[in-house]
Order: C-alpha cells, then sequence, then structure tokens
C-alpha cells in the first residue's frame, strides 16, 4: 500500500539506496539522509508491503515524492524501489499514482531524470517524452497523456 513517508522511515530508505546498483545521480557524494530531505517537498510517499494499516513497518520497499523546482510547479523525484521488488511494479503504481496527484492539481507532471533510479525508458513506456531543449545533457521529462 501507498502511504505517507515517516520519519521512522528513513533509516530504512537510505538502507535501500545503499544496497542499489545504481541509484539517482543527485544522490552522488550525499549523504542518504540529506538527499531524502532535501527538496522543498509537497508529500513523499513510501510503498509498505505490509498487509495492515498500522505504520511505520519494515516493510516499506519504495519510494516517491513529489516536490516544488525553482519555478513552484509540481515535479516527481526521488523515485526508487529495493531491486528484489522491480518485478511487481512497485516503481510503476508509485508513477501512476503520483501522476494522477499532479494532474489532478491542474499541472503537468515532470521529472529529473537525476532525482530517480529507474531508466529514461521506463519513463517513456510510461507516457513521458524529453522536454524540448538545446541542451545536450537534458534530463528533464514531461508527461503527455
Amino acid at each position: 500500500m501507498i502511504r505517507e513517508r515517516l520519519e521512522q522511515d528513513l533509516d530504512l530508505l537510505c538502507a535501500i539506496l545503499e544496497t542499489m546498483d545504481s541509484p539517482a545521480e543527485s544522490l552522488a557524494g550525499k549523504d542518504p539522509r540529506e538527499w531524502l530531505l532535501e527538496n522543498d517537498t509537497e508529500l513523499a510517499w513510501v510503498f509498505d508491503m505490509a498487509p495492515v494499516s498500522v505504520a511505520p513497518t519494515k516493510n516499506v520497499v519504495g519510494h516517491l515524492e513529489i516536490y516544488k523546482p525553482a519555478d513552484n510547479t509540481l515535479a516527481i523525484g526521488k523515485h526508487f524501489v529495493r531491486p528484489d521488488t522491480y518485478e511487481n511494479n512497485i516503481g510503476r503504481f508509485l508513477l501512476r499514482e503520483s501522476v494522477k496527484y499532479i494532474q489532478a492539481h491542474g499541472q503537468v507532471p515532470t521529472l529529473d531524470l537525476r532525482q530517480t533510479s529507474f531508466p529514461r525508458t521506463f519513463y517513456q513506456k510510461a507516457g513521458f517524452t524529453e522536454a524540448p531543449s538545446n541542451d545536450p545533457d537534458n534530463t528533464l521529462m514531461h508527461y503527455l497523456k
């Protein structure tokens, strides 16, 4: 189930990040806890595999946040799941729910690939396209479905 991230979830999320082969580019050289808390966060979700609604549990396997970049839009970031849970489509589920949330607020979902651990193709299959840019290092994508 998706629920709001709690302070008590941070240690487990940090442990997940430390086990990943390819964590988000923006995490490089940073403390995972500080990285998780650095954005102006609108909301932060975790995916908790516990079959109960009591939180927190030790069964948190995924994370996604919706934050406000400098232009005050709503963007998706800090999107990752524990590697041994990829086949459960938790990353896709978190992404789909975040798109619904942002659209319900009258905005176009945007993400910066440097803030995520999934490859560009994952987001393309989900309906995201690269934002127009003359910058060859552009990592911004918009949801256009």
